[in-house]
């Protein structure tokens, strides 16, 4: 396992692990999965990179085309503080009359939104998903390139009426994109890089969520693990770690080292430390 070696903001815990054949325990300080902490904001947006760029390969390959949609916040007038105190309320509205469309169309539905601050500040949110309108039609032909093909091809701009209906009477106005992603892994990289961009390091409105998929979106795959865990919760937690570990191998982290100081040498712990 991987870690940088910034301190978590939010004191997230420290866990102890090693393989089942070795004696030498690695720690290190799991994710808060705050988005704002320097340090777990990667690591939470690598998890969510891994999942939208896996799980779009797997509904790609199991139910067709996906669909990229973009959304953008209704008017340049419109104030920050409306559009921060609305904007989850507005794509809950559309997002639920398109599953409902989908259901009675017999449609398969799932989706991932990943969400980030335009330069004004104002919420725009991209959208792969197996769902596509049924009056969809060709509005316009350009020039774009295709990482698919590695050159500029004719692309087809498509449209359609009815989601066009939906996303303003939802309350978001009446701009919008949609595609067909020619490259579902190039698309979805290219929506999952947002993750790591500055602007989803800041904080966001409580009602906001930078990234949230369907319930049946599928899952990043469980590895089976040939690794002992050991939280490191309590004072008692280090103590019994304390009993059983001959060789650390920790982090050169700031809160690494207080908690080793603290709750193990001042103790008479003297195996061997490593810091790295």
């Amino acid at each position: 396992m991987k870690e940088n070696n910034e301190t978590c903001t939010y004191g997230a815990p420290l866990v102890a692990y090693r393989d089942k054949l070795d004696t030498a325990w690695n720690l290190y300080q799991t994710c808060c999965n705050h988005w704002d902490c320097p340090r777990c904001g990667i690591e939470r947006a690598k998890q969510e990179y891994g999942r939208i760029v896996s799980g779009l390969e797997l509904l790609h390959n199991e139910h067709g085309k996906i669909y990229f949609v973009t959304l953008t916040c209704k008017g340049r007038d419109m104030p920050l503080a409306e559009a921060e105190e609305n904007y989850m309320l507005w794509t809950n509205r559309l997002l639920t009359n398109l599953r409902k469309h989908a259901k009675k169309r017999n449609v398969f539905w799932s989706y991932v939104q990943v969400t980030e601050r335009q330069g004004r500040g104002h919420p725009h949110s991209h959208i792969l998903t197996t769902y596509y309108p049924d009056d969809i039609y060709v509005r316009d032909r350009v020039l774009k390139y295709s990482k698919k093909e590695q050159k500029m091809v004719l692309t087809d701009v498509l449209g359609s009426d009815k989601l066009q209906k939906q996303i303003v009477k939802a309350g978001l106005g009446n701009v919008y994109d949609i595609s067909v992603a020619d490259s579902v892994r190039a698309t979805s990289r290219y929506v999952a890089k947002y993750l790591f961009k500055d602007s989803m390091k800041t904080r966001f409105p409580k009602s906001w969520r930078r990234v949230r998929y369907s319930r049946n979106f599928p899952k990043l795959p469980k590895a089976e693990s040939e690794i002992d865990y050991f939280p490191l919760l309590r004072a008692s937690d280090w103590q019994e770690f304390g009993n059983i570990a001959i060789t650390i191998i920790a982090n050169d982290n700031a809160t690494i080292r207080a908690d080793i100081e603290y709750y193990l040498l001042r103790n008479g712990w003297d195996g061997l430390l490593k810091f790295k």
